[in-house]
């Protein structure tokens, strides 16, 4: 599987995978808030923004069907994709600026993009990848400019086939894109645990060999967790102010507050995999917990070890309970009292 950086985050080689807290339609053209949105992830440890470069309202015409989204307290809304793109579109002198703010705080940013002055911005602003939402993801020109920006690319899956996924990343690879990572990206809220196919994540990776991700879609952090046990390197997660109004997306976003603890816990989760075999030194003490072999009765010289002679008690103070088969059978050159330790010096020499 390939193995690159995107920003000083290593994909594709079984490390800690990468939070990426995504402020993308959170700030609503709030710019102010969007700076202080990424003052947040910074405070809370993380090391990448993840934004979008969604900026001319154009990309939306009147009419068609509507936008349909979950908003918490009112169910499933309808609304024009017009009204939802206007309500999100940044002017690209603001995007500058919040994008500016990501890299004057040290933090790697990587941005989706809709256009190629998306593109453009990104790659101005020295963006460690760029990323083709879910819904570009049939957007062959878009892919062929992304992948030819010399970034990193991520492509998102979420709505689409095994075959519209695979189109994409054959359109990307031929452009150029020679570091890629996959990202599944399950439905959002109100949709059921079973409906996020988990596994789908770690088989995209398997099937196009590349690094995979989750575009997490869950109003918690449990998914995030189940992803780090599967394999992710990025681990995509919406985060909006405290106190948000309910809106499109809002449902399955964190709370900046939240950010540090939902870092922490990936840590934890991931460090806890571990390895794939129990590493311990060759001269470690015998555990305390492990049995040896004891007269069940007074024995005699002569008589033989068998299983109604001898019983087995920890600690281990004469013969281990494991080298039973090789001593099943012996006879004793002395006896022993009960409960007495069975030692080697008990044992005759073998007939």
């Amino acid at each position: 599987m390939n193995r690159f950086f995107i920003g000083r985050t290593e994909v594709g080689g079984g490390g800690p995978p990468a939070l990426w807290p995504d402020i993308d339609v959170y700030f609503k053209r709030d710019a102010a808030l969007a700076l202080r949105l990424v003052d947040a992830i910074r405070e809370a440890g993380i090391a990448t923004v993840k934004t979008a470069a969604l900026h001319d309202p154009g990309l939306a015409v009147d009419g068609g069907a509507p936008a349909q989204y979950f908003v918490q307290g009112r169910g499933v809304v309808s609304e024009s994709y017009r009204e939802v793109v206007e309500r999100h579109a940044v002017p690209l002198a603001d995007l500058r600026r919040i994008f500016a703010r990501v890299r004057e705080r040290g933090l790697d940013l990587v941005v989706s993009v809709y256009d190629e002055e998306g593109i453009a911005l990104a790659v101005e602003m020295d963006a460690a990848a760029l990323k083709i939402p879910s819904s570009n993801i049939v957007h062959a020109p878009l892919i062929r400019a992304a992948a030819s920006a010399g970034r990193p690319l991520v492509i998102d899956t979420g709505r689409s086939t095994m075959a519209e996924i695979g189109r994409a990343v054959a359109w990307a690879r031929r452009a150029g894109a020679e570091r890629l990572l996959v990202q599944h990206s399950p439905p959002g809220p109100p949709a059921p645990a079973a409906d996020f196919h988990l596994r789908m994540m770690a088989e995209l990776g398997r099937r196009f060999d590349a690094p995979c991700g989750l575009s997490d879609h869950f109003p918690g952090t449990e998914m995030l967790l189940l992803a780090v046990a599967l394999g992710a390197s990025v681990l995509e997660k919406g985060v909006c102010a405290d106190g948000t109004a309910p809106d499109i997306d809002i449902a399955h976003a964190l709370p900046a507050s939240q950010l540090a603890r939902t870092r922490e816990l990936l840590e934890l989760a991931h460090a806890a995999l571990g390895r794939t075999e129990r590493v311990l030194p060759l001269d470690r003490p015998r555990p305390p917990d492990r049995m040896g072999l004891v007269a069940a009765r007074e024995l005699a010289a002569g008589e033989r070890v068998t299983r109604e002679s001898v019983r087995f008690a920890f600690p281990t103070r004469g013969i281990p309970v494991e080298e039973w088969d090789e001593v099943e059978g012996r006879s004793l050159a002395r006896g022993l009292r009960p409960g007495e330790p069975l030692s080697r010096e008990h044992l005759a020499p073998r007939d």
